[in-house]
């Protein structure tokens, strides 16, 4: 309160001050009350000279066109070895284009020579959109912990009174073999366990990683040759969707990649494989198979359901209004999300078709 007086104050000792400074008029003299006082004749004011006519201001010169920027390319050492992912090239009615491109969230060495093809094609692009991008996320850390704090028990309960004494002690195997377990991660809940044990699994049982996850690779490029970089959804809706999931799921997942981590990495690799051929057939029948429902209680099968519904029907329809935003800004944007979402149905590819966009395979 002081302080919002005192400006006050300030604010009317400025006005005072400037009325203060002001100069008071002169009374005039009243020639009536002295008559011996006679007034000169004033004398005629000269005319004032013309004034000079300004010279006219010489044009501006043209700002010569900047040149263009050359930039390196980080793929040129590496050869075209014939991987061609699947991309589609989307076209409205008034001429403007976006490409859409499937990515993988894990790679290896191979994904460079990916790389040397996908980027002539981004290069021409005016930005790049992905589901969120991880350097600006990163930078933001304020915003990063307090998302990570979903995945924290608040209840003074850590994750082992959350799960079986024999599951805790299997996934803190798979983490201790992956170099991956740190006690912190008592406190942290089944969903953050459930993507620990993945990763785990992964980076035990699979040839690929994920610091060669497209994504990474297309938003550094973007950022080295100044290309903007959307984000289509964002790591905070992402993290609140995997938090929404009931316990029981977690926990069915957590032992469903304990029991199968042999045929976990080569599935990873599978993938990957089909993933770099850009077979479509294959790809649909590796992405988006059935569940082995005499396996599975009517319980179980409805949660994955939902799982799959939220994870990718809902995200669809919102990653594919975004796409007819990026269309009508004219802005030509290089689309690229998880190649799941683009064959889902409903997937991208499908739900602008029946928009009425032209969605064609784009051959690169």
């Amino acid at each position: 309160m002081k302080k919002y007086v005192a400006v006050l104050i300030a604010l009317l000792l400025v006005l005072s001050s400037v009325t203060a400074c002001g100069s008071a008029p002169a009374p005039a003299s009243d020639p009536d009350e002295d008559p011996a006082v006679v007034e000169p004749t004033p004398e005629p004011e000269p005319e004032p000279e013309p004034e000079p006519e300004p010279e006219p201001e010489p044009e501006p010169e043209p700002e010569p066109e900047p040149e263009p920027v050359e930039y390196d390319d980080p793929y040129a050492e590496y050869t075209d070895d014939g991987y061609r992912p699947m991309m589609w090239r989307v076209t409205d009615g008034e001429g403007h284009e976006l490409y859409l491109f499937g990515t993988i969230h894990a790679g290896d060495d191979r994904m460079n020579s990916v790389m040397k093809m996908v980027t002539r094609v981004l290069d021409g692009c005016d930005a790049l959109a992905v589901e969120f991008d991880t350097v600006a996320y990163n930078s933001d850390t304020e915003t990063a912990m307090k998302d990570m704090m979903q995945f924290l028990y608040r209840d003074g309960t850590t994750i082992s009174d959350h799960m079986s004494e024999e599951l805790y002690e299997r996934a803190v195997a798979l983490l201790e073999e992956a170099k991956a377990y740190n006690p912190v991660l008592e406190y942290y809940n089944t969903a953050m366990w459930s993507l620990l044990c993945e990763q785990a699994a992964a980076a035990l049982y699979a040839t690929i990683d994920f610091e060669n996850a497209t994504e990474a690779h297309l938003i550094n490029f973007a950022y080295s040759h100044g290309k903007p970089v959307h984000s289509v959804e964002s790591a905070s809706f992402q993290y609140a969707m995997m938090n929404g999931f009931p316990e029981e799921l977690n926990l069915m997942m957590i032992e469903d990649t304990l029991e199968g981590l042999d045929e976990y990495g080569e599935s990873l690799n599978e993938l990957f494989d089909t993933w770099l051929s850009g077979d479509y057939d294959e790809i649909c029948k590796l992405a988006l198979s059935e569940y082995d429902e005499e396996a599975l209680t009517e319980e179980e099968l409805q949660m994955l359901k939902d799982y799959d519904k939220a994870m990718l029907d809902d995200r669809n329809l919102g990653m594919a209004e975004k796409a007819k935003e990026y269309l009508a800004s004219g802005e030509t944007v290089f689309f690229a999300v998880g190649t799941a979402h683009m064959l889902a149905e409903p997937g991208i590819v499908n739900l602008l078709r029946e928009a009425g966009y032209t969605v064609e395979r784009y051959e690169y």
